[in-house]
């Protein structure tokens, strides 16, 4: 019978075998992983990936925004909005107020009725003179029941003073009426005497009469002359003096008038400027009042508070006009802003929208400003670019929203091309060069 060694057994052929499969199956995996590498990496090196430079901006209208600002100054009284809110025309922002102002307006609101006060009563004395009438004392009762005791006191003073010149161009008519019949009276005696004399001439020609006779008739004749030209001169004094009487009187009228007349041009002259100043106070308290010119979206600036002291020419609000089409201010970085195409479109993402359920919104670049601008509170260097939008909602059906001015996005716009093993390999390409430029 023969006999097996244990080297020789069935089992023993067994191990052997599994121990020659492990390296050949160790080995086939090396082969088929390094081949997936290379593999990977030729496709890799084939495949082009667009770079993108993501650029954070806000939705912005065209145009310029209507700059709330109070030329006046003041303390805030009341804030009616805040920052982000939609107001429509003439919709009140702020409420200030101005003690210094008001205080001028009521001061001059007071002149201005006084000033219309004494208007009043220049216009009503106006009126009693162009009547022509004299003045009753109905006229001036009437006068004061209206509570124009100027006009009632000054045609009270000139109604006594024409009364008593009245009254003195009464008494000189009277005066100068006896005068006259006293003239002729002497005129009527000198005419007798001078006939008498003439008798008596004839007589003593004639030897009947002395000559005493014809002297003492020729003496009372003169005597009779004498107290008729002395009678002729104070008539004519007395007509002068009724003459200067009457236009005494005409010249009290005539100076009233005048007087009132120059009292009116002075007082529509001072109306006119107390107008014009009154008028430039209200406009100034109402610009007190801030309201918004058109409708929009309120953006504060100065973020005014009760209380606070707003300086002349400040501004409060920036208004975002909302039915203005809409573009997007975005800011590039300086080091990718040469790597910008302008001819590809740009993908706009809202930051308020979940990307996933509304997307993006398409835009095409319009300019970048020439110049660098920078960063208050980075530093950082940028470019400002507009970007129009082509849609002015996000998203499709029940996810469909409108855009609004002041939402801020971020802007995807294409910078070129590199294959996906170059962007494996650049952070070995960056650690070499930082590695060799070491000292």
């Amino acid at each position: 019978m023969r006999s097996h060694s244990p080297k020789s057994g069935p089992i023993q052929r067994a191990k052997l075998k599994e121990r020659a499969r492990q390296p050949r199956f160790a080995a086939f995996l090396a082969i088929t992983f390094s081949a997936m590498v290379a593999s990977l990496v030729a496709l890799a090196g084939q495949t082009d990936v667009p770079q993108i430079t993501r650029a954070p901006g806000t939705i912005v209208p065209t145009g310029d925004y209507p700059a709330i600002e109070t030329l006046s100054g003041g303390i805030v009284k009341a804030v009616h909005v805040v920052d982000g809110q939609t107001v429509e025309a003439g919709d009140v922002l702020v409420e200030l107020r101005h003690p210094d102002l008001s205080e001028e307006q009521e001061v001059l609101l007071g002149q201005l009725m006084s000033n219309g006060r004494e208007l009043t009563n220049v216009e009503a004395v106006l009126a009693v003179l162009d009547s022509g009438a004299p003045v009753s004392p109905a006229q001036v009762n009437a006068l004061k029941e209206k509570s124009f005791d100027s006009a009632a006191a000054s045609l009270e003073l000139y109604s006594e003073s024409q009364r008593i010149q009245s009254l003195s161009i009464a008494q000189q008519q009277e005066t100068l009426s006896i005068l006259r019949n006293a003239l002729s009276f002497a005129q009527e005696r000198v005419s007798r005497k001078d006939a008498n004399l003439e008798r008596i001439t004839k007589l003593y020609k004639q030897g009947l009469k002395p000559l005493n006779d014809v002297l003492d008739e020729e003496d009372s004749l003169d005597s009779l002359r004498a107290a008729a030209s002395d009678a002729q001169v104070r008539l004519a004094e007395a007509q002068n003096a009724l003459r200067q009487a009457t236009s005494a009187r005409a010249e009290e009228t005539l100076a009233l008038r005048e007087e009132m007349l120059t009292q009116l041009v002075e007082l529509e002259k001072e109306r006119a400027q107390l107008m014009v100043s009154y008028d430039n106070v209200s406009k100034k308290l109402a610009g007190l009042r801030l309201v918004a010119p058109a409708r929009g979206v309120v953006q504060s600036v100065a973020y005014p508070n009760p209380g606070e002291v707003i300086e002349p020419g400040e501004t409060l609000y920036e208004l975002l006009p909302t039915r203005e089409a809409l573009v997007v201010e975005a800011r590039i970085p300086n080091s990718d802003v040469g790597h910008v195409n302008t001819d590809l479109p740009v993908a706009i993402s809202i930051d308020t929208f979940d990307v996933r359920r509304f997307g993006k919104v398409e835009g095409q670049l319009q300019s970048i400003s020439p110049m660098p601008l920078v960063d208050e509170r980075t530093g950082e260097t940028y470019f400002r670019a507009s970007v129009a939008l082509e849609n002015a909602v996000v998203g499709e059906g029940h996810f469909r929203r409108p855009l609004q001015a002041g939402m801020t996005v971020v802007a995807e716009m294409t910078t070129g091309e590199q294959t996906l093993l170059a962007y494996m390999l650049k952070p070995v390409q960056l650690t070499m060069e930082r590695a060799f430029n070491e000292r």
